[in-house]
C-alpha cells in the first residue's frame, strides 16, 4: 500500500523535528486554533478566541534554525562564495541546488525561528473544562498549544525522483556545509517533474511547525494538568476532572482524539 505524501511529510517531520507539521507546509496555524485531526491532518474548527477563552502567550524566545532532509534521498549543493564581502551595500548571493532522487522526499530550511507557547495553563485548563461540561466543547477538539514562527524558510517535498531546484539566497555568517538563507530572489524546478509542495519566504511568517493538546477526563479524582511549558500545577475547582494534555504522534495519526 502506498504510502499518501502527506503521511510521508507529516511522519518524517515528527520523527526528525519533534512537531507535529501542516500540510499544505504553507498552510496558516495560529496559536490557540482549535480543530480535529483527520488522517494526520490537523483541521481547524474554530479557536480559542472564538470561543470567548482568554490566554497568554509566552515567547518568542530566542530565535533558533530548524534543518530536515529526507534521509539518502535528498542533496544539496552551494555555489558561490560565503566570505565574499558585501559591495555596495548588496549582500553575495549564492545559488542553493537541492536535487531529489526519490518522489515524496522533503527538504526543509527554516532559519529565524520562534516558538510561541500558550501560557496560564491552569485557567486555560479550567476554562475549557467548563465549556466540556456545559457541551460546547467537542471531545474530539485539540487545540495548538506551540507554534513555530520562521524567518526566512524554503520547504520542498518532491513528486517524483530526478527533480532539481535551484534558488538565489544570501547568507550571513553561514557555514559552508549548510548556509543560513537570510534574503534571496527566485525559486524554480530546473529539471525533472514538478514539486508536490513548494513554501518559501523570504520575510518569514511561515507557521509549518506546532504542538496540540487536548482534554481527556482523569483517571483518578486527583487533579492533574499534564501540559508541556510554564505554569503547570493542580486546580481546585469542580470541573478539574478533566486535563489538558499533549498528543503524541500515536493521537496525531488517529482519525479523531478521544478522552481517556
Amino acid at each position: 500500500m502506498t504510502t499518501a505524501i502527506h503521511e510521508r511529510y507529516t511522519k518524517e517531520i515528527y520523527d526528525g523535528l519533534g512537531y507535529f507539521a501542516v500540510w499544505m507546509p504553507n498552510s496558516p496555524v495560529s496559536l490557540g486554533d482549535v480543530g480535529v485531526l483527520r488522517g494526520r491532518r490537523f483541521h481547524r474548527m474554530t479557536s480559542l478566541a472564538d470561543l470567548g477563552i482568554a490566554f497568554e502567550t509566552v515567547g518568542p524566545g530566542v530565535p533558533m534554525a530548524h534543518s530536515y532532509s529526507s534521509a539518502g534521498e535528498v542533496d544539496v549543493a552551494v555555489s558561490g562564495e560565503v566570505g565574499t564581502p558585501e559591495v555596495l551595500g548588496l549582500a553575495p548571493q549564492l545559488t542553493i541546488t537541492v536535487t531529489f532522487h526519490k518522489a515524496h522526499a522533503t527538504y526543509l530550511r527554516a532559519v529565524g525561528c520562534t516558538e510561541e507557547v500558550l501560557g496560564d495553563h491552569l485557567g486555560l485548563q479550567r476554562a475549557i473544562a467548563d465549556l466540556r461540561e456545559a457541551g460546547v466543547w467537542r471531545r474530539e477538539y485539540v487545540i495548538v498549544t506551540k507554534l513555530v514562527k520562521t524567518g526566512p524558510a524554503v520547504i520542498l517535498v518532491s513528486s517524483s525522483g530526478g527533480t532539481r531546484v535551484e534558488f538565489q539566497a544570501s547568507v550571513d555568517l553561514a557555514p559552508m556545509s549548510l548556509p543560513l538563507v537570510s534574503a534571496g530572489a527566485g525559486i524554480g524546478t530546473s529539471t525533472g517533474s514538478a514539486l508536490a509542495a513548494e513554501a518559501v519566504t523570504l520575510d518569514g511568517g511561515l507557521t509549518p511547525l506546532f504542538e496540540l493538546s487536548a482534554l481527556r477526563q482523569g483517571l483518578s479524582a486527583r487533579p492533574r494538568l499534564r501540559i508541556r511549558g510554564p505554569g503547570a500545577g493542580a486546580g481546585n475547582t469542580a470541573t478539574d476532572k478533566w486535563q489538558l494534555a499533549p498528543l503524541s504522534w500515536e493521537d496525531f495519526a488517529q482519525d479523531s482524539v478521544s478522552p481517556v
